[in-house]
């Protein structure tokens, strides 16, 4: 609570002092006060307040996080702020006692500001400065030139103009003089905020919050196979672990981690933990660990049943379901039927037109099969950005690779669609990307996942995840006549945003195939961090573009 409690005043102070002090020197007091204290001791306390209120806004949020560097820089500015109101007690004699309230406050609190820094280079403030500067600088040379270069005393020379714009970015009247007041003091105010510029973008770029690059070794990509390979219990987004944009938390011992990516200050946790059961407690508490040293949010997407029981019982999570994971049995799995009389016919009615599938291992196919899946990857994308990060990879054929496989659906031998899938355990596999051309005739992508259960029932796959479909469980309430008018609604909002994410086709499309529904889950601290949490998954599966809007170019993505 103090952290939230001395950064909002942090940040209040802030504004306050910079308000302040740009109103009352024009006040009766600022001119009372110069009859005792050299201008130059005046201008030095005005510059000093007004350069700490920026800083003290910008870092107002780090102290919120916790963070130990802003603490050390807060004390340093307060202690600095506190002194130079000093000297213009009787002028700010409410800044003085803020000041140093909050200066005690946070000196008592100190240790509760732990959190280290956010990763970040120290090159890009210092390139940002100068970047700054140089545009500031050449700024106030051609105001002063061309704007008001009509308006120079006579006698003020280049080296006037040079100063006058040096000392004018430090908030200093410099040597130029001009034919009036008025000229003067509009000049002033705009080498101020140039100064201001100068200074907020390399202090922007300091205290920014920038998520770590992803840490996962190809070693530890193996080890991850390893432990998920022979575990029958294994999720099914295991596999999802090793994408290139994760870093992982182990148990001390290795034998069990869990997958995640800091998004937005959230360390978002994907799937459930991997390898074995009894590891993943601690596991856990190595990722709260984490997540508290760099004050950032715990949270998880899409974690099954049995993973968000034992994230709920030992880090104390609250618990949301998305939707649904459509898992088909493959012993169970048959077109008979007048459930699957839809797909029954569709798939017929592409065979007719001449269709015919297959399915392989990757690495059963040769290498110029594999060079052709991968220019078609790309080629039916159709400039769609890649979605994904809990469940699906963000490569595609990968050497790393050789036991995912792929099923494919050909017409006048070229190849029409297909669809890729990832190993699920020893005995199991989970789609990651369905492809095919444009235009494509209705019903090849059912045979498809026809095709694939068909070649499963004769290799040893025992089930196949189709991957997820948010909110099934709503549409399904909506469809039933006891349906109430907050379902109704809901469901007509979400169909809306179908649009842009295609959540109601899809959960049609799996439906198809009457598969078993597993529930998945979003999990968070509080329900507080609930819209922060959201909105960090959003952004992770890339359904949210720059300035929060829908990625245009994932709008026609099916997954």
């Amino acid at each position: 609570m103090a952290p939230l409690i001395i950064g909002r005043l942090t940040y209040l102070f802030g504004l306050f002092d910079i308000l302040s002090n740009v109103i009352r020197p024009f006040h009766a007091t600022s001119q009372r006060l110069e009859k005792y204290a050299p201008v130059f001791i005046n201008s030095t306390a005005f510059a000093t307040s007004v350069f700490t209120g920026i800083v003290l806004i910008i870092i107002a949020r780090s102290l919120i996080r916790r963070k130990k560097r802003a603490r050390n820089i807060a004390i340093s500015l307060l202690a600095i702020n506190f002194f130079s109101d000093l000297l213009r007690f009787h002028q700010h004699p409410g800044q003085l006692i803020t000041s140093a309230t909050l200066l005690i406050a946070l000196i008592i609190w100190r240790k509760e500001f732990f959190a280290i820094s956010d990763s970040s280079t120290r090159l890009a403030p210092l390139i940002g400065f100068l970047y700054a500067l140089a545009v500031a600088f050449l700024s106030g040379i051609f105001i002063i030139y061309f704007r008001h270069g009509n308006q120079l005393a006579s006698g003020s020379s280049f080296k006037d103009v040079f100063l006058t714009v040096f000392e004018g970015l430090l908030g200093i009247t410099g040597p130029a003089k001009f034919s009036s007041d008025r000229i003067s003091d509009s000049v002033g105010i705009t080498l101020g905020a140039l100064g201001l510029f100068t200074l907020i973008v390399p202090l922007w770029l300091f205290f920014r919050r920038v998520a770590p690059q992803p840490k996962e070794t190809p070693e530890e990509v193996e080890l991850i196979k390893s432990l998920i390979k022979h575990d029958s219990d294994q999720d099914s987004l295991g596999y999802f672990a090793t994408r290139g944009d994760k870093s992982v938390i182990w148990s001390n011992n290795k034998k069990a981690g869990i997958a995640y990516r800091v998004q937005n200050g959230v360390m978002l946790a994907s799937g459930d933990p991997f390898g074995e059961y009894s590891l993943w407690p601690e596991a856990i508490n190595n990722f709260l660990a984490e997540a508290k040293l760099h004050a950032w949010t715990p949270a998880v997407m899409g974690a099954s049943d049995l993973g968000g029981e034992v994230w709920v019982e030992h880090a104390g999570m609250l618990a949301i379901d998305i939707g649904d994971e459509a898992i088909i049995n493959v012993k169970e799995f048959t077109l008979e039927g007048r459930p699957m009389a839809n797909v029954r016919q569709m798939v017929n009615r592409v065979k007719r037109k001449g269709y015919s599938t297959w399915s392989k291992r990757w690495s059963e196919l040769s290498s110029d099969q594999q060079n052709e899946f991968r220019e078609l990857s790309k080629k039916w994308r159709y400039g769609v950005a890649e979605r994904g990060f809990s469940m699906s990879m963000d490569r595609f054929g990968g050497a790393e690779d050789r036991e995912c496989f792929v099923t494919a659906a050909e017409l006048e031998g070229k190849i029409k669609g297909f669809l890729y899938f990832v190993p699920w355990g020893n005995d199991r596999i989970s789609l990651d990307r369905m492809m095919r051309e444009k235009n494509i005739d209705p019903g090849v992508t059912e045979l498809l996942i026809v095709e694939t259960a068909e070649f499963a029932k004769g290799h040893d796959i025992t089930h196949i995840s189709l991957n997820f479909a948010a909110f099934r469980s709503l549409f399904e309430r909506a469809e039933k006549i006891s349906a109430g008018p907050i379902v109704r609604s809901t469901r007509n909002t979400i169909r809306f945003f179908s649009n842009w994410f295609q959540v109601e086709s899809l959960y049609r499309f799996n439906a198809k195939f009457q598969p078993e529904w597993r529930t998945r889950y979003v999990l968070y601290p509080k329900a507080k961090d609930l819209v922060s949490v959201a909105w960090a998954a959003l952004r992770a599966e890339k359904f949210i573009g720059g300035f929060g809007r829908p990625d245009k170019k994932a709008r026609n993505s099916r997954y």
